[in-house]
C-alpha cells in the first residue's frame, strides 16, 4: 500500500451521510514502516488523503457485506 499513488481529488465528491469511503466495501487501512496509519481504496489500489475517508466518496462506493448479512451472520 505504501507504494500506491493517491486518488485524484477530482475523482472524489463531498458527501454528508453514511456513504463515505470509510463505509465502503473497498476501503482498507494499514500502517507504514513508521507506524503511521494509511487509508486506501483496494479497488483503485490508491491511497486516500487523511481525512477524505471521513468526508468523501467516489462513484464506486459499495455497501459492506455487513449491510446484507448483519454483524454476526454465523449466529443466525
Amino acid at each position: 500500500m505504501e507504494e500506491w499513488d493517491f486518488v485524484d481529488e477530482r475523482e472524489l465528491q463531498n458527501w454528508k451521510g453514511a456513504r463515505i469511503c470509510l463505509t465502503c466495501q473497498h476501503f482498507a487501512y494499514g500502517v507504514d514502516a513508521h507506524c503511521r496509519t494509511m487509508v486506501a481504496c483496494n479497488l483503485r489500489q490508491q491511497q486516500i488523503q487523511q481525512g477524505d475517508h471521513l468526508l468523501k466518496r467516489c462513484r464506486h462506493w459499495s455497501p459492506t457485506w455487513q449491510d446484507q448479512a448483519g454483524w454476526c451472520p454465523e449466529y443466525g
